[in-house]
């Protein structure tokens, strides 16, 4: 088995996304009749709406919405290699081919062909149970047995000794790399997998302890693994380089094919947001989702992660990790304070570069002192100026990158918003002032804990159905305020949209000239006049034009957040761990975000550890179940399905906690349980 030599090579096996906009649309799923509630109320999109395909795989609205159809980023353009699915999963593998990469590369001329391996465990009495009929070679009398002599780590020496002559063969028990630069303390392979193996399930040493321990084997010294732990981050780091230059390569093409006439050497064009453009210095304008996340749960942690990743592709452009803790500093922090002041400076000056803080101020600031740094150096690095940012409105990140300048005055960075953060912020600020200002609880007209989702999902469909007409999604969201304070007596359905087809049971009526039905049939118990005023100012706020003007380009943050899933897999928020590893888990996780788990592959080549056909097929299976889930996770009847048992949960467990009362809170009890 030869070892692939994946960091000499460029690979451009991935086509770019085709046009940026297609049209889909969206369809209504009949829902079952509820005793309170319009059932023909604006929903949450996905909840009670659908995607209708025709033959030719192109989509259409149900012939009762007679709306328009909205623009979805990154459609699979027609000339691309066709691959399994269109998730986002899909076309991100579709750029990286690590398998044909496996399969393609050439050996060189220098490196002899190595043997192929075959891992297993196996216990020594079952090998000597083998050899039981053995004759010494030597001898020809005695018999054969394996004997276990010195340990470096996994590796042990095994001796085939005979019990009637001096005859004594030995060999460790794994191959290590051959030392041609007389380096001291080559590490065995068995070593640097096991080292491996500790950084892909995120345990670090505990899990080789654990498992030295569960098989009786010597456990590997901690110093040894600090060791290759070094190595093995380096490797990660230099991968990971590896893949950030060949995925700035694919944008590069991606934004090109997709925007081929969207080209202008003037400045921002507000009049057409979606058009990429460069400059005459051929430096590319790019949309991007920048997201921060921490190592440790309350703005309490040590280790905050930056990532910018490109909305047209979705694939990691960058990342930045910022650190307030260095062990060496932590554990020389006495010894410093018996040095001299020009002894503590001698010192500092030496652990300078390899000190691991690079952030001073507080972990809320990391975020945005990663986007500063990002941003900063997008040209330097990539070549690249990220024109927007799409993000929450959690941090201060925008403001500190707008008022920076990175790419100077001429050159303004827009702020866009993520269509799920947007009305999550709605349910949130409703939601707080039921609590604040005592709105909700039991009564008639009160702000209840489903009246503030089901606001929220009436906000959330209404900004998804309006995405090209910023003055109708504006109307829209009113209309669904207007519409769940009306009653008999007081109806206020102008706002509505009229017509048979109409999603208001009062404008259905009217148009068929029918008498409207009561308002407690279908739309429920209304809002009081208390709770009307009360969450006035937060439907003004919310609508307000600039904030919906984010919204209408229908991106979302969430390939940030699963990128942050995959990278805290390999370091847990619960395991107490170095900037070192971190950085190599974030590193890891990009990686494999954007090519895929032939990343682990890579990372081998780079440590000189042979592939074997087990676990090309492993990695290869691994990329088909990751297509195979994001196929049937993004499927529309499975979203709509998953939204249903969420929101039944939901009910069932309001209605067991209006059924128990209050029985946990702190204080409850009361003073000396009286």
């Amino acid at each position: 088995m030869f070892t692939a030599k994946f960091n000499d090579r460029k690979r451009f096996v991935g086509q770019a996304s085709g046009k940026r906009k297609k049209q889909l649309a969206l369809a209504r799923i009949a829902e079952q009749e509820k005793s309170t509630g319009d059932e023909n109320a604006p929903r949450e999109v996905g909840a009670a709406e659908c995607v209708v395909l025709d033959g030719g795989g192109d989509a259409h609205f149900s012939h009762r919405l007679q709306v328009e159809p909205r623009p979805v980023l990154c459609d699979i353009h027609d000339n691309q290699q066709e691959i399994e699915g269109a998730s986002a999963s899909a076309k991100k593998l579709r750029r990286f081919s690590g398998a044909d990469d496996l399969q393609n590369a050439q050996v060189p001329a220098d490196v002899p062909a190595e043997p192929k391996r075959t891992w297993c465990i196996v216990e020594c009495g079952q090998l000597n149970s083998l050899l039981s009929d053995v004759k010494c070679p030597e001898c020809e009398a005695g018999h054969l047995t394996i004997r276990v002599g010195e340990s470096m780590g996994l590796s042990q020496e095994l001796a085939l000794c005979c019990d009637s002559c001096q005859y004594r063969r030995s060999e460790f028990s794994s191959p290590r790399e051959s030392n041609r630069n007389h380096m001291k303390n080559v590490p065995f392979d068995v070593n640097k997998q096991i080292v491996l193996y500790s950084h892909e399930i995120g345990s670090g040493y505990s899990s080789v302890e654990k498992l030295c321990t569960v098989f009786g084997m010597p456990v590997m010294n901690k110093s040894s693994y600090q060791r290759i732990d070094k190595k093995v981050n380096a490797s990660i780091l230099a991968v990971t380089n590896v893949t950030l230059v060949e995925t700035v390569e694919h944008v590069n093409v991606a934004y090109r094919q997709t925007f081929p006439q969207g080209r202008a050497d003037v400045q921002f064009d507000e009049e057409d947001e979606d058009a990429a453009w460069e400059e005459d210095d051929g430096i590319l304008w790019v949309d991007v989702a920048f997201d921060g996340t921490w190592h440790k749960r309350g703005f309490s942690s040590h280790y905050g992660v930056g990532v910018v990743v490109d909305v047209l592709t979705g694939l990691v452009l960058d990342f930045s990790v910022k650190s307030t803790y260095c062990h060496t500093c932590a554990m020389n922090k006495e010894k410093l304070e018996e040095m001299t002041p020009a002894q503590q400076l001698r010192w500092e000056q030496q652990h300078r570069a390899e000190c691991s803080i690079n952030h001073q101020g507080s972990a809320k600031s990391m975020e945005r002192d990663a986007a500063l740094e990002l941003w900063g150096r997008s040209v330097e690095r990539h070549n690249l100026r990220y024109r927007t940012m799409l993000s929450d409105g959690d941090s201060t990140a925008f403001n500190a990158v707008a008022a920076a300048q990175p790419y100077g005055p001429t050159r303004p960075i827009t702020k866009l918003e993520c269509i799920n953060h947007l009305p999550k912020r709605m349910g949130t600020a409703l939601r707080k002032a039921a609590k604040d200002e005592r709105l909700g609880g039991r009564g008639e007209g009160r702000l209840t804990k489903e009246k503030c989702q089901r606001l929220q999902n009436y906000f959330r469909s209404a900004i998804l159905n309006n995405l090209e007409d910023q003055r109708a999604m504006e109307q829209a969201i009113w209309a669904t305020f207007f519409h769940v304070t009306s009653t008999d007596e007081d109806p206020h359905h102008d706002r509505c949209p009229a017509g048979p087809a109409s999603w208001c049971f009062f404008q259905r009526a009217r148009a068929e000239e029918q008498p409207p039905p009561p308002h407690a049939e279908h739309n429920g118990t209304a809002l009081s006049r208390e709770v009307s005023h009360a969450v006035l100012p937060i439907y003004r706020r919310m609508t307000n034009p600039i904030l919906l003007k984010r919204v209408a380009h229908g991106k979302t943050q969430n390939s940030n957040e699963s990128l942050h899933n995959v990278m805290w897999g390999h370091c847990p928020k619960e395991i107490f761990v170095g900037k070192g590893r971190v950085e190599a888990a974030t590193a890891e996780a990009v990686a494999k975000f954007n090519r895929g788990n032939f990343a682990l592959a890579q990372v081998m080549d780079h440590m000189s550890l042979p592939i074997t056909d087990l676990m090309e097929a492993a990695l290869a299976k691994k990329d088909k179940v990751r297509i195979q889930k994001a196929e049937k996770a993004t499927a529309v009847a499975a979203v709509a399905a998953r939204r249903a048992r969420c929101a039944g949960r939901q009910r069932q467990l309001e209605q067991q906690e209006d059924q128990e009362g209050e029985v946990y809170g702190a204080g409850l009890m009361g003073d000396g349980g009286e």
